[in-house]
């Protein structure tokens, strides 16, 4: 959930936003980073049709706005879009605040996690903050895994394997190294 001076946005938006706010760009650049088999799209795939939605929704909610545009030699001029102060501020809020449920760890949390690499700062703070909202989680399932019927047991052991899972990468991600993110050793 938003917080009121954080936009509610969708992690496709949350992306593009985080990548104009890294340097102004277009589109094509944009979908180029999020492209499947790219640093970001092996993880988080964005299509271009998106991108390009994304965009436009941006510009419609005050995050983002034209700045320019570049030549293209393979069509029309690219819009050059920048964010404004405030989706500066509020994408380094988000890239800060840990997920707030188990489900958001893959697409979520692992984007902020490549993004603040791209940015070379530490997820140390991220990490440390995940941890927390992970014992919160794991707490809140300990105290009914043995409660109801043998599928509603079923389920939360499987939450609590998934909580291991989670606790499995934040174990890997190298804080002391912003640029490779996770140990390699």
């Amino acid at each position: 959930m938003a917080k009121p001076d954080q936009p509610d946005l969708p992690l496709a938006e949350w992306i593009v936003l985080a990548l104009v706010a890294e340097r102004p760009s277009h589109g094509f650049a944009i979908a180029s980073l999020t492209a499947e088999g790219t640093e970001i799209g092996e993880f988080w795939y964005i299509s271009r049709p998106m991108v390009y939605r994304s965009i436009t929704r941006l510009v419609e909610r005050g995050l983002i706005t034209p700045v320019g545009a570049e030549e293209s030699d393979r069509g029309p001029q690219r819009m050059i879009y920048a964010t404004t102060r405030s989706a500066k501020t509020a994408v380094s809020r988000w890239l800060s605040e840990p997920v707030a449920h188990l489900r958001d760890i893959r697409a979520d949390f692992t984007s902020k996690l490549l993004l603040l690499q791209r940015r070379d700062i530490s997820p140390a703070r991220l990490v440390e903050r995940q941890r927390l909202v992970l014992d919160e989680i794991e707490a809140s399932l300990r105290t009914k895994e043995h409660t109801g019927d043998h599928l509603a047991r079923a389920i939360y052991a499987w939450r609590l394997d998934l909580v291991s899972a989670a606790r499995r990468l934040l174990d890997a991600v190298d804080v002391d190294s912003p640029q490779s993110a996770v140990k390699t050793g």
